[in-house]
């Protein structure tokens, strides 16, 4: 019997069960065979037959975006998750297409020579094919199913209590639709021993199998960065390239490529003069060089700036080859800082002598300087805020307002530096097992941080009830300023926060060096890392000013570090919880200082990785809350665990 006999429904049956059997090409080279199949195929306006081969690969991306109270509070007003128009065959062919090239890239057999090194890469297509490839893939993350709601044991009510780190994912939300079990499987096909994860993720674990194209994980472990530290000098399409695959590599971390045994030597029309000596491809070399760039970036004093707002976001209102502030002369920047710990900077004289830095260590400074840390006041720059600009005349005027909500994006590319960092500390310190919980891909997903549903349901109503809302929800104020609300981030409850800095001396030596002898080297360099605990909860809510997210207020959060610091004392934090240009969503938190009183003495910046309440937490930096010139920095990174 000939195809073409067979009933429409049954074909398009068989052409269904083609792509859940994971032979999407056959989609297409059917559609080839005559115009009746073509027209059966691309021909239907109604897009019926491409949703359902989506939905046999892929979570339905009407239903996300969940988290606390969200799809009750949609309901509540009067609109459907399904009202949400899809493309279905386009979105479908797009991903299919970024998974067959970033495995091509990622195929050992394929090889070129890049700026003289050696890659396992397709020069085909490289740049504009992994940015259209990478940003396939973020719209997995972004369109991952939610978990269902998990009931934290509300008899534990001490920090100590809990974990260190969030419990895999899909293990705590339990069997929902659109989930598929993940390996290891027997012959027959059957899963054993497995967790079960949403259909996004398991396809993006699969697609990431070998890594991402190797042109585009050398930029993040190779010796250097490419168009600056911050990124200012690249060209709009290296740009674009580069927070692409920080956005997934902050989601996903750093992925060595492959290494193999036996790699080819350079074309023959080229000479090994003509090259630089290739790169060592080995997964450990690939991570040290990743790290070392990574701390290139998160501890680079010159990227706090009032146009980022302090923060790991693009500079606003500024474009984005040039530099992020006027360059100042190193000396210039640091000299009040170096008197302080008698560094002597000897520039090059007539006889050629090279640049060197002499430190006087009379004074002993007592352990490191860090956020929760012990010399807080370690050489600081008195005075030095920028709460004052002065122009040629010495006209003193204020400066401009830091960027508003609604003017901030991410700068993913440092996000993913961050990532890569905590990450390393974290694994010198804990195993696979431990970690497993915060970096599954499954974390990324909306509400698969710890939540209790029913905590939510009554603070969701007073939103169109106008009602005083229970639980998370906030009394009826007086101030103009304030509105009803929820807690639809899922901010309430305990968090464990992880801290990294440097030693303030050798984040000061590793500046002034930074761009004359390449440091980050140094094996004997060590960073601090504390995991702290938060206690968090909502205070009140205001309206969003970031056009097409009014319905989610920002929320103000108030809470304290549940742990004793090295004073002894807990710190109190507020801060707040909001949207973003891009819809991200951004933690501010500023915390007291250790003696108490209600000055701010360091703040963090953060972005939520994946989609709200997600179990793999927030991303970003902490720095000096009055944003003065010397302030220290660096990376953390926090997740909920009850």
């Amino acid at each position: 019997m000939s195809v073409l006999a067979l009933p429409t429904e049954v074909v398009e049956l068989i052409l269904i069960n083609a792509a859940a059997a994971g032979h999407p090409e056959s989609i297409a080279a059917f559609s080839r065979t005559c115009r009746a199949h073509w027209e059966l195929v691309y021909g239907p306006s109604d897009q019926h037959l491409w949703r359902e081969i989506f939905l046999t690969t892929f979570d339905d991306p009407r239903v996300t975006g969940g988290g606390p109270g969200w799809h009750d509070a949609i309901a509540q007003r009067g609109t459907h998750h399904k009202d949400l128009f899809v493309n279905w065959g386009q979105e479908y062919r797009r991903r299919i297409w970024a998974a067959r090239f970033i495995r091509r890239q990622t195929d050992p057999g394929a090889e070129v020579w890049i700026e003289g090194r050696l890659a396992f890469v397709s020069s085909l297509e490289r740049d504009q094919g992994n940015t259209r490839a990478l940003d396939a893939l973020i719209s997995v993350i972004d369109t991952a199913a939610p978990c269902q709601p998990r009931f934290p044991n509300a008899s534990v009510a001490v920090a100590s209590s809990y974990p260190t780190f969030p419990p895999l994912p899909q293990a705590m939300g339990g069997p929902s639709n659109g989930i598929v079990p993940v390996g290891p499987f027997d012959d027959t096909g059957r899963a054993f021993g497995q967790a079960l994860s949403a259909r996004n993720m398991a396809w993006l674990q699969s697609v990431l199998e070998r890594g991402y194209p190797p042109a585009v994980t050398v930029r993040f472990s190779g010796e250097k960065w490419e168009g600056g530290i911050a990124g200012q000098y690249l060209d709009e399409e290296d740009f674009r390239q580069i927070q692409s695959a920080g956005h997934l590599i902050a989601c996903t971390g750093f992925i060595p490529v492959p290494h193999r045994e036996d790699p080819t030597a350079p074309p023959a029309d080229d000479t090994p003069a003509d090259h630089l000596p290739p790169l060592d491809m080995s997964e450990e070399k690939q991570r040290k060089r990743a790290r070392r760039l990574a701390r290139m970036r998160v501890y680079n004093m010159r990227y706090l700036a009032r146009e980022r707002h302090w923060g790991p976001y693009l500079p606003c209102a500024e474009k984005k080859t040039h530099p992020s502030r006027p360059s100042i002369d190193d000396d210039e920047l640091l000299q009040p800082i170096l008197a302080l710990f008698r560094f002597t900077p000897q520039h090059p004289g007539a006889d050629g002598e090279h640049l060197q830095l002499h430190l006087e260590d009379e004074e002993d400074e007592d352990g490191e300087d860090g956020e929760d840390g012990e010399d807080d006041e370690d050489g600081r720059e008195d005075g030095a805020e920028e709460g004052v600009m002065e122009d040629i005349a010495g006209t003193q005027f204020p400066p401009p307002d830091p960027p508003i909500p609604a003017q901030l994006r991410p700068d993913w590319a440092y996000l993913a530096a961050v990532r890569t960092v905590v990450e390393a500390n974290l694994r010198e310190t804990f195993s696979e097992e431990n970690l497993s919980g915060l970096l599954s891909l499954d974390g990324l997903r909306p509400g698969s941080a710890p939540w209790d549903a029913d905590q939510y349901r009554d603070s969701v109503s007073a939103i169109t009830d106008n009602a005083n809302p229970s639980g998370k929800g906030k009394e009826k104020a007086d101030d103009p300023d304030e509105v009803e609300g929820w807690d639809w981030a899922g901010v309430t409850g305990i968090w464990k926060r992880c801290v990294c800095w440097m030693d303030y001396r050798d984040l000061i030596l590793h500046n002034y060096f930074f761009q004359l002898s390449g440091e980050f080297e140094d094996p004997h360099l060590a960073e601090a890392v504390r995991i702290v605990a938060m206690r968090l909860r909502v205070k009140s809510y205001s309206p969003s000013n970031v056009a097409g997210y009014e319905h989610l207020p920002t929320i103000h959060v108030v809470g304290e570090t549940t742990g004793a610091s090295i004073a002894g004392q807990p710190r109190q934090l507020r801060g707040t919880v909001g949207v973003i240009a891009d819809g991200s969503v951004r933690w501010n938190l500023q915390f007291s200082s250790v003696e108490g009183g209600s000055e701010d003495e360091w703040v963090s910046e953060g972005v939520q990785l994946g989609g709200v309440a997600s179990a793999m937490g927030v991303l970003g930096m902490w720095t000096g809350a009055r944003h003065e010139r010397m302030d220290p920095l660096g990376p953390c990174w926090a997740w909920k665990v009850g």
